[in-house]
C-alpha cells in the first residue's frame, strides 16, 4: 500500500481528468492518494472518488497578501506554508506533480524531502529541472514541440507513474438523492414528449469559459430546430447557476417558443442529468470530463485552442468533431480563423452516434473531420473517419505514437500499422520514403558529431568542431518528421548534464549519442514494417482484382 500526493493546480476540467489516475491507483491495491489544489478548483475535486484527503490553496488570498502594499511579501509566504505544513509533515511514498507548470514545480521540489519519490517537473537545489524517466521527458519536452500530439495527457500520466490504465470502476462521487431526482423528470420528459423506451435526450452545453471554443449562437439555434424534427429526439440545454447564463438560455429558448428543456445543474448535481441522458453535445468543457467519467456517450465540437488530442473527450467511441487539424491552431494566444462546421454537420454526427452498427459515416462540410476514439495498448486513440482526412498529417501522428510504443515499450501495436495503410498506401509509401531520407541525414550528423567528440578529447583546439557538428544536429528538432521526438529528448538529456569536468562531459554525450544512433535504428525498425504491411495490402489489392475480373468474365 502507497500513501500518494497528487497535485493538481489547473482547472476544473484538468482536475476532474485527475480522476483516471486515481482510479487506477486505488483500484484493488489499498493505495491512500490525496490531491492538492487550488480552492477555486475544490468544487471539482470534492466530486472525485478514492480521494483520501483533499488539501486547499487560497490562491486569491495569498495573492492579495503579495500585491497589497501594506503588507510584507512574507504575510504572503507565511500563509502558503501554514497552508502547505499538513502536507510537509507527512511522509509520502509518491508526490505526482499533475500540474506540471511552474508553481507545481516548486512545490513538488518544496515537498520532496517528505517523499520517497517526486513524479513530473521538480528542481534539484541547483534549480535544474530533474526527470525520473524517458515517460517525463516525453510530457515535458517533446509533446509542447510536436505539432499534433500522439497520446493523451492522462496516458501519459499513468506511464510516467508506472500505472496500468484501469477503465473499470466508479470514478466520481454522487448525490442518491440527485440521482432519483433526475432519473425521475427526464424520464417524465421522454414520456412527455414522446415514448419512455424510444425518445432520445440531445444535451447541448450552451456555454465555455473561452468565447473562443463556443459553438457559434446561430449554429445551436440550427441545431435545435433541425433535432426537433426528429420526433424521437429531444433536446436539452445545459447551463451553469449562474445569472448570465439563465439570461442567456431564457433569451435563446424565446425563439424557439421557450419549447425547450432548459437544465441548470451544478458540478455535483450534473453527473446524475448526464448519467440519464442519451448523447452530450459539447464544446471544451469540464462538462465532458465529467461525462467522461459517467460513462455518457460524448460528442465533442472541437474550436478555438480546445487541445482535443491532449485533453479531448476520454472514452470509449466517444467522438470528436473539428476543422481539418491542419488548419487548427491549439496555442493560445494565436489567432482563430472561423470554423468550417455548422449544424448540419453536428446533425450528421448525432445521428452516427446514436446508430449501433456504425457502418455509414457522416457526410461533412468541406474542411471538416469526425474523429472516433479507441483504446489499444498505450492508451486513448483518435483516428479520423469521416470528413476531410489530411492523410500525410494523419499517418505522421500514428506513427509518432508506434515510434513511442517500440521506443519506450519495445512493443509496436499491430493495429497502427493497420491504420496507416486503410488511410491511404501511395501516401504512406512517399512518406516512408521521406522519413527515411530524413534518418539518413539525422545519422550522418551523428557519426559527424561523435567524430568530432572523439578528436576534441586528443585535441581540445577540435572543440569548435564538435560543438557545430553538435548545433546542427539537434538542429533537426524543428523537422517535422519522426526524427523530432528523439532528437528534442537527446537535446533536453545533454542540458541536464551536470558532469564536473571534461573528460566526464564527454563521456556522457558520447552515450547520449549512442542512444540516439539506436532510437535512429527504431524509426528504421517501424518504417520497414510499415513498407511490408503496405506491400501486404498492395499485392492483396491485386488478388482481389483479379478475382473480380474473373468474375466479371466468367458471367
Amino acid at each position: 500500500m502507497k500513501k500518494i500526493l497528487i497535485i493538481n493546480l489547473r482547472r476544473l476540467g484538468d482536475v476532474f481528468s485527475t480522476a483516471h489516475l486515481i482510479n487506477s491507483l486505488t483500484s484493488g491495491t489499498g493505495n491512500q492518494v490525496s490531491l492538492l489544489t487550488y480552492k477555486e478548483s475544490s468544487r471539482a475535486s470534492e466530486n472525485l472518488k478514492n480521494v483520501t484527503n483533499l488539501f486547499e490553496i487560497d490562491r486569491k488570498e495569498i495573492i492579495t497578501l503579495k500585491t497589497n502594499k501594506l503588507f510584507s511579501d512574507g504575510f504572503a509566504f507565511e500563509q502558503l506554508f501554514t497552508k502547505l505544513e499538513g502536507i510537509k509533515n507527512q511522509h509520502w511514498d509518491q508526490i505526482i506533480n499533475y500540474s506540471n507548470d511552474v508553481v507545481g514545480a516548486y512545490l513538488a521540489s518544496y515537498l520532496k524531502d517528505s517523499t520517497k519519490q517526486v513524479i513530473g517537473v521538480h528542481y534539484n537545489s541547483k534549480r535544474n529541472i530533474v526527470t525520473q524517466n524517458d515517460w517525463e521527458l516525453l510530457f515535458n519536452d517533446v509533446l509542447p514541440v510536436v505539432k499534433y500530439a500522439p497520446i493523451h495527457f492522462v496516458d501519459c500520466y499513468h506511464k510516467m507513474t508506472g500505472t496500468l490504465l484501469v477503465k473499470e470502476g466508479d470514478k466520481l462521487n454522487t448525490n442518491p438523492s440527485y440521482n432519483e431526482t433526475a432519473f425521475n423528470n427526464i424520464n417524465a420528459v421522454r414520456r412527455e414528449y414522446g415514448t419512455e423506451n424510444q425518445s432520445k435526450i440531445i444535451a447541448i452545453q450552451m456555454k465555455t469559459a473561452d468565447a473562443s471554443k463556443d459553438i457559434p449562437e446561430n449554429t445551436l439555434h440550427e441545431l435545435v430546430h433541425l433535432i426537433k424534427k426528429n420526433p424521437e429526439m429531444i433536446p436539452f440545454l445545459l447551463i451553469a447557476p449562474n445569472d448570465n447564463e439563465r439570461r442567456m438560455a431564457t433569451e435563446f429558448n424565446k425563439l424557439h417558443n421557450d419549447e425547450i428543456v432548459v437544465v441548470e445543474a451544478d458540478l455535483q448535481a450534473i453527473a446524475s442529468v448526464l448519467m440519464n441522458i442519451d448523447l452530450l453535445v459539447t464544446p471544451c468543457t469540464a462538462i465532458k470530463h465529467i461525462a467522461d467519467l459517467t460513462d455518457t456517450p460524448v460528442l465533442e465540437v472541437s474550436l478555438g485552442h480546445a487541445p482535443f488530442l491532449k485533453q479531448g473527450s476520454y472514452a470509449k467511441e466517444s467522438l470528436v468533431l473539428t476543422d481539418v487539424i491542419t488548419s487548427r491552431e491549439f496555442t493560445t494566444g494565436k489567432a482563430i480563423a472561423p470554423t468550417s462546421i455548422n449544424a448540419h454537420d453536428i446533425m450528421s454526427c448525432i445521428f452516427y452516434a446514436l446508430t449501433r452498427t456504425k457502418t455509414i459515416k457522416p457526410r461533412l462540410s468541406n474542411d471538416v473531420t469526425l474523429y472516433q476514439t479507441a483504446f489499444d495498448q498505450m492508451g486513448i486513440r483518435y483516428s479520423p473517419i469521416a470528413g476531410t482526412i489530411n492523410t500525410e498529417v494523419e499517418i505522421h501522428r500514428l506513427m509518432s505514437r508506434q515510434l513511442i510504443n517500440t521506443m519506450f515499450e519495445q512493443n509496436p501495436d499491430a493495429s497502427i500499422y493497420r491504420d496507416v495503410v486503410n488511410l491511404d498506401l501511395r501516401t504512406a509509401t512517399e512518406w516512408t520514403n521521406s522519413e527515411k531520407s530524413v534518418v539518413t541525414s539525422v545519422m550522418k550528423d551523428i557519426l559527424g558529431t561523435l567524430r568530432s567528440l572523439l578528436q576534441s578529447v586528443e585535441n581540445r583546439k577540435s572543440s569548435r568542431d564538435f560543438v557545430m557538428n553538435l548545433g546542427k544536429l539537434i538542429s533537426h528538432i524543428d523537422s517535422e518528421s519522426l526524427v523530432q521526438i528523439p532528437v528534442s529528448m537527446f537535446k533536453s538529456k545533454i542540458e541536464a548534464i551536470n558532469a564536473k569536468t571534461f573528460e566526464e562531459n564527454t563521456k556522457e554525450v558520447e552515450v547520449l549519442l549512442y542512444e540516439l544512433k539506436s532510437d535512429m535504428q527504431k524509426i528504421l525498425q517501424c518504417l520497414n514494417e510499415l513498407e511490408v504491411q503496405i506491400n501486404a495490402s498492395k499485392m492483396e489489392d491485386m488478388i482481389t482484382r483479379k478475382l473480380e475480373s474473373t468474375k466479371v468474365q466468367n458471367t
